[in-house]
């Protein structure tokens, strides 16, 4: 990779790093993506009903949220308090309604499809598309997103490639998956493994490999991004 190449990959990738950082430090205000989850609601509710809904959701998220656990970590508090506690007042907020797993696990799914599509996923990808040393940013970020924001007091991570073509860890210990189990409603870590799927599926040029979750019932989570083609060039496979 050339200078220029280099300096883009690690100025991006330290980008990305900051706005993880910043993500960490932040505290919400309301139930995250209130809007999206008011107008997929709207779709098989009516306006009203969906309004309603929302409210009785982000009343259950202040309750959540008051008698939260602390955790000294500000990376743990975060996926506490802007992640899982946000999505468990709304899908306990559905179950109420329908005491119905599936219907509200469905539902669920919905919703992270549709804030994923309110990032314009093709626009996005074609910018990404643009990057030089696209797989480079990606292989910096994921250290420092591991690194920061999933440290061992939540997750138990085993490295096992870390090249030029690929990005592969396992993930034998998940912090979503204890929380929400301490919860009682450990299925609902499902519904993040299917974000995953969304936010990493159509990478250019990287392939998303991953065929086990612990939120699915497996031994594992194994993450593997390699690279696909890279001017003109096969990535080595696994």
């Amino acid at each position: 990779m050339s200078d220029k190449r280099v300096f883009l990959a690690g100025l991006a990738a330290g980008a990305i790093g900051g706005f993880l950082v910043g993500r960490l430090a932040a505290r919400p205000r309301r139930l995250s993506h209130l809007d999206i989850i008011q107008r997929v609601l709207a779709e098989t509710r009516g306006k009203v009903r969906a309004t309603l809904l929302a409210a009785r959701a982000q009343a259950r998220y202040d309750e959540l949220y008051t008698h939260r656990p602390y955790f000294h970590l500000p990376a743990l508090r975060w996926h506490l308090e802007s992640n899982i506690l946000p999505d468990l007042a709304l899908y306990q907020t559905l179950r109420e309604e329908n005491d119905d797993q599936e219907a509200a696990l469905a539902e669920m799914d919905r919703f992270a499809t549709a804030q994923v599509e309110d990032l314009d996923p093709g626009k996005l990808m074609q910018a990404l598309g643009r990057l030089p040393g696209l797989f480079a940013i990606l292989r910096t970020a994921n250290r420092l997103l591991l690194k920061s924001g999933f440290p061992p007091e939540g997750w138990r991570i085993e490295w096992l490639e870390d090249s030029d073509h690929c990005v592969a860890y396992d993930i034998h210990e998940c912090f979503y998956l204890n929380v929400l189990t301490a919860y009682g409603a450990p299925e609902l870590t499902a519904h993040f493994c299917q974000g995953d799927d969304l936010l990493y599926g159509n990478i250019p040029g990287i392939s998303w490999e991953r065929t086990k979750t612990l939120g699915r019932g497996d031994d594992r989570c194994n993450f593997r991004f390699c690279r696909t083609t890279e001017n003109g060039r096969q990535g080595d496979p696994l």
